[in-house]
């Protein structure tokens, strides 16, 4: 059954990222729940997480507000992040989730305990053309697909280099706040 989930999961990203490149992905924007979001997104991960007994943490501040965006662009890239976070976080160790609002950018913050990216390679890892998977690591079009997704939504994904290690990923979208 995983390896059958996983071929669907990689001939959906494929898809998606055929219909990006002939610009035929068009969001489908409405008002969604940003805390919901997260918390689905969670879960979704649960079973992944729990099998290297890693912990899904989660800060959102309480009453955060409803927000117009594209809530299945939004949980894909967070699935995304989680799975690649679960992927590269030691076992026994913390993935955490957080969400903020400043002014009009919702900001998606995760963050795990693994070697974290190599400042010469945080642009690299969001090209589609140049990611090679590793055993074990992926299909390498997670972060391609998730930066292209959240720039179809008005926003940016990053990564940023941290001296400490750990992994960090900044998803930033506008807040649009209903």
């Amino acid at each position: 059954l995983d390896s059958a989930e996983g071929a669907i999961a990689l001939i959906n990203d494929l898809l998606d990222l055929s219909r990006l490149d002939e610009d035929r992905l068009k969001p489908v924007i409405r008002d969604v729940d940003p805390a919901g979001i997260v918390r689905h997104a969670l879960s979704r991960m649960t079973p992944a997480a729990d099998a290297k007994n890693v912990v899904l943490k989660a800060e959102i501040p309480e009453d955060f507000p409803l927000c117009r965006s594209d809530p299945h662009r939004v949980e894909q890239i967070l699935v995304n992040l989680l799975g690649n976070a679960i992927r590269h976080t030691p076992a026994s160790s913390v993935v955490t989730t957080r969400l903020q609002l400043a002014g009009q950018t919702m900001t998606y913050i995760i963050e795990d305990q693994g070697p974290g990216v190599p400042a010469e390679e945080i642009e690299r890892i969001f090209d589609v053309y140049q990611t090679k998977a590793e055993e074990g690591k992926g299909s390498g079009l997670g972060l391609p697909l998730s930066r292209r997704l959240a720039r179809l939504l008005g926003g940016e994904l990053r990564a940023v280099a941290r001296g400490e290690g750990g992994g960090c990923f900044i998803l930033e979208l506008p807040a649009a706040v209903s």
